[in-house]
């Protein structure tokens, strides 16, 4: 509680050396109306918020609308959106799941309908990360309520039922993994990246990481892969490329030294760096980088290419601001500009002919309001001659408060279903009220 008001005090001032105090107390204000207005139109129906943008010629469409919405479950407690089950093909399924204080929601069939499961003997869990391994169970990882705060300790590590049933327990077992892509299963192999807050003390992050395999279903686990406090902060990504059996990539960051990819073609037994370890800096389209080009939390495969977004601003860069690049998969990655954001590139979610990349708020105290919005871009799959490689949607709704400005907070969809798909947000994201999970339609004209 002390913490809190010191944070608002603090925030106060800030804004008020800048001007901005008055501002903020209105923008905050108008959004505790928003919210009372949003609650009392829920009892009469979901609420929608819509962006349009005119396409460039070239493009196979001429216009993308986007409809957000937040479900309405007024008979279930908070929840917010974990992931989107995707089958053995790497194909996303139309089961959806979401956490919540003592267990989890399931909905089949798109966010139509969810089901409510509490996990047997842990009500007072705070669970952070579910992942479908199939046959009606999950893994799952959580704290009791009285280490929630703490983002370096070790979580439970539990498989449980569809009933909420406990499976296995492995008390205190590695580290939360991070987002909606630092784990996975597939063809009997479930592995997961872990990824801690490891802030440096005294110019030295504490923990190493590691990454995590089971082969008989989160039963037994073993580490096939780490790296010490002195090489990275944590991973941020690790998935098996679809159609190719035994391939999965594996991500790390924060600061440019810390910033790798590293590729397994063997579940996990080897691995191989294809980011240039060997460099400080790479080239792109004549320009000299830093290794944090390659932080992530996201990534697309397309053929025989590898599609991604920064998760960083690269402020370094001339001009600065998060990238996009492409490259053909081979031994040693050759990334090529696609285009140029603002903020940190979250996900990339596949929408067919186009991918769409979601972008956080400004990380920035002082940052102009424009910035306090988070972004939409799109990309076409396939090269169009003549036109932007990508282009700039929308920014979204946004009613900041705090410095939570992670937006999806990496967890989204890895494609959508019929032109639907689903995102964390925060409760500062869209909409001033509701569950922290957000329902995306994409209609093309």
């Amino acid at each position: 509680m002390l913490s809190s008001i010191r944070f608002y005090i603090r925030r106060a001032r800030e804004l008020r050396a800048s001007g901005q105090f008055f501002d903020a107390v209105i923008a905050r204000l108008r959004a505790g109306r928003a919210a009372s207005r949003f609650n009392a139109q829920q009892a009469a129906g979901r609420v929608y918020k819509e962006y349009s943008a005119d396409l460039p010629v070239g493009y196979s469409a001429k216009k993308i609308t986007l409809r957000l919405s937040v479900p309405v479950l007024d008979s279930i407690s908070k929840l917010a959106f974990n992931d989107h089950t995707v089958d053995e093909e790497g194909r996303t399924t139309s089961s959806v799941l979401a956490l919540t204080i003592g267990g989890f929601a399931i909905s089949p069939d798109l966010g139509k309908t969810w089901k409510l499961v509490k996990i047997e003997g842990h009500p007072e869990h705070r669970f952070f990360q579910i992942k479908d391994i199939g046959e009606g169970e999950f893994l799952v990882q959580g704290l009791p309520s009285e280490h929630r705060s703490s983002k370096n300790r070790p979580l439970d590590l539990m498989v449980v039922n569809e009933e909420g049933k406990v499976l296995v327990k492995h008390p205190m077992h590695g580290h939360r993994w991070h987002g909606s892509r630092s784990a996975a299963m597939v063809g009997g192999t479930i592995m997961f990246a872990e990824y801690l807050s490891n802030v440096a003390i005294n110019g030295r992050r504490p923990v190493g990481c590691k990454v995590w395999r089971s082969r008989d279903r989160g039963r037994t686990w073993h580490t096939v892969f780490e790296m010490t406090g002195g090489q990275i902060r944590h991973f941020h990504f690790l998935q098996p490329r679809p159609k190719h059996p035994g391939e999965w990539w594996l991500t790390s960051g924060d600061h440019p030294p810390e910033c790798h990819i590293w590729v397994t073609k063997d579940d996990g037994d080897s691995w191989e760096n294809v980011s240039h370890p060997e460099q400080e800096r790479v080239e792109v389209s004549g320009e000299q980088y830093k290794r944090d080009l390659f932080r992530l939390t996201d990534m697309v495969w397309l053929n025989g290419e590898v599609v991604w977004g920064t998760d960083d601003s690269l402020r370094a860069a001339s001009p600065p601001g998060a990238r996009v690049f492409r490259s053909a998969i081979g031994r040693r990655l050759k990334p090529e500009l696609v285009g140029i954001g603002k903020w940190h590139f979250r996900n990339v979610v596949d929408i067919g002919e186009y991918l769409l990349f979601l972008s956080q708020r400004s990380n920035v105290a002082k940052a102009p309001p424009e910035d306090k919005r988070p972004s939409v871009y799109l990309m076409p799959k396939q090269r169009v001659q003549g036109a932007p490689a990508m282009v700039h949607v929308c920014d979204l709704d946004a009613y900041p408060t705090r410095d939570r400005p992670g937006f999806t907070f990496s967890k989204a969809s890895r494609a959508a279903v019929g032109g639907t798909f689903f995102s964390y947000r925060s409760s500062e994201d869209v909409f001033p009220a509701g569950h922290r999970i957000l329902e995306w339609n994409v209609r093309f004209e």
